[in-house]
């Protein structure tokens, strides 16, 4: 996601990279010319010295551990990282770098939340996501069980604490599931597949962000000042399927169909109406672009 946010910003800003890893050692390696600094997120000199070299007025911060790394009952799987990586890094390495950014007079941050603080990560309690009401807003309560959307919802308290302060403005995108140009989605022009609100362990809404419009979002999260101290957004391309939401709620969720009637057209079980007000976003790199062409 990084060369992309990159990408977008260095033209009209100078841009600085800060990683454990350099880009071209990456898990999927890429080339570039920009300044890198290389350090830990959890460790607090780091930090301050990336921002520091970097003279950073701006951090956007997309560094995470993007799973949850505990051992949950009855999920099977070989255990490469500690089960307290997770919160280590998510949790305590946005703490660091807040500390950092406080300390060297950052102005703004911008992070890359998750849509699991929702709740709609892995079930682990294995009962059903609670919809309060649709299309589901940044007011919705969020009611994470497993660790990683948990180390987001916390990513997000941590940053408005520090924002609220000591003056700093703060953004967050509630990323839905991530599509890449290299590794694309599986798009669906056929009827649409069920909103899964009711079964299995990692329930869904069927959305998606393409890498592209948060490079894009980030864009406008740094050129535009909010008059608030803290905002968090859902940051949504399109849905993977075709056709009216409302119209796929009450076919598959009947016990919805009432909350469905708020939805409108084709915007989706959450909805990205805040961040197109407020933020003026519109979503460039739809899937079905492609098919109206």
């Amino acid at each position: 996601m990084a060369r992309y946010v990159a990408e977008e910003l260095r033209n009209e800003h100078n841009v600085t990279l800060f990683d454990i890893v350099t880009p071209d050692q990456s898990r999927v390696p890429w080339q570039t010319d920009l300044m890198f600094v290389k350090g830990e997120l959890t460790d607090l000199g780091d930090c301050m010295r990336a921002i520091t070299l970097a003279k950073a007025e701006i951090i956007i911060h997309l560094g995470a551990i993007t799973h949850s790394t505990d051992l949950q009952p009855g999920r099977r799987r070989t255990q490469v990282l500690p089960e307290d990586q997770t919160m280590r890094s998510n949790v305590m390495g946005t703490y660091y770098l807040m500390d950092a950014a406080r300390r060297l007079g950052v102005k703004k941050v911008i992070f890359a939340s998750s849509y699991y603080a929702l709740g709609l990560g892995v079930k682990i309690s294995g009962k059903p996501f609670q919809v309060d009401y649709l299309p589901i807003d940044e007011d919705h309560p969020l009611r994470p069980e497993d660790t990683y959307g948990l180390s987001k919802m916390l990513g997000e308290e941590i940053i408005h604490a520090y924002c609220r302060a000591y003056g700093m403005k703060g953004v967050a995108f509630r990323l839905m599931g991530i599509s890449y140009p290299f590794n694309p989605y599986k798009f669906n022009d056929t009827p649409a597949p069920r909103p899964d609100f009711k079964g299995g362990p990692v329930q869904t809404t069927y959305q998606y962000v393409d890498a592209r419009d948060i490079a894009y979002a980030c864009r406008l999260a740094v050129e535009k000042d909010l008059d608030s101290e803290f905002e968090a957004f859902y940051l949504i391309t399109d849905n993977v399927f075709p056709g009216d939401t409302k119209d796929v709620v009450k076919a598959v969720c009947p016990d919805l169909a009432d909350m469905a009637e708020n939805i409108q057209g084709e915007e989706g079980i959450i909805t990205d109406r805040k961040i197109r007000k407020m933020l003026g976003y519109e979503p460039k790199y739809s899937w079905k672009n492609e098919l109206e062409k």
